[in-house]
C-alpha cells in the first residue's frame, strides 16, 4: 500500500526546494546584466512557482488519501504517520520562512526587474492559491508567518 504521509512529506520537501529555486532565480533577475539571462531567470521563476503550486495540490490529494483510508488496516497510512511528523514539523516551520523570503523578494522587484513574473503573478495568483491549498490540508498556517 502507498505511504501517503511519506509522499506528503516528499511533496512538501519539493515545495521547499522550488521556493529555493524561484529565490535564486530572482536574486539572477536583479543581477540581470544581459537581456537573455534576465528572461531565462523570469521564465525559470514562473515554472518554479507553477511547481509549487502543483506540488500544494499533491499535498492535498495525499491528506484526502490519507483521511480516505484511516481505519482501514494495511491501507492506513496513520499509523505510520508519526515516523514522519517530527519531519514534516520542521519542514513546515521552514516553508513559512520560505514563503516570507519569496514574498518579500517579489515587493522588492522594481519597475521593468522581472516584469513578466509580476504580470503571471497579477493574472494568476499561484503563490496564494498554493497557499490555500496547504492551509486546508493543514499543513500551513500564514498566521505563523
Amino acid at each position: 500500500m502507498m505511504d501517503y504521509a511519506k509522499k506528503q512529506l516528499k511533496a512538501l520537501g519539493r515545495i521547499s526546494k522550488k521556493i529555493m529555486d524561484a529565490e535564486n532565480h530572482l536574486t539572477k533577475i536583479e543581477d540581470g546584466v544581459d537581456e537573455k539571462k534576465h528572461r531565462t531567470a523570469q521564465h525559470e521563476t514562473i515554472k518554479d512557482i507553477k511547481s509549487i503550486l502543483k506540488h500544494a495540490v499533491k499535498v492535498d490529494k495525499d491528506e484526502i488519501k490519507i483521511m480516505v483510508h484511516e481505519d482501514e488496516g494495511h491501507k492506513d497510512s496513520t499509523e505510520n504517520h508519526y515516523v514522519y511528523v517530527e519531519d514534516e514539523e520542521g519542514v513546515i516551520d521552514h516553508l513559512r520562512e520560505e514563503f516570507a523570503e519569496l514574498d518579500k523578494k517579489l515587493e522588492e522587484l522594481k519597475g521593468s526587474e522581472g516584469y513578466e513574473v509580476k504580470a503571471f503573478l497579477a493574472e494568476k495568483d499561484y503563490l496564494e492559491k498554493a497557499k490555500k491549498i496547504l492551509v486546508e490540508a493543514h499543513k500551513f498556517d500564514p498566521d505563523d508567518e
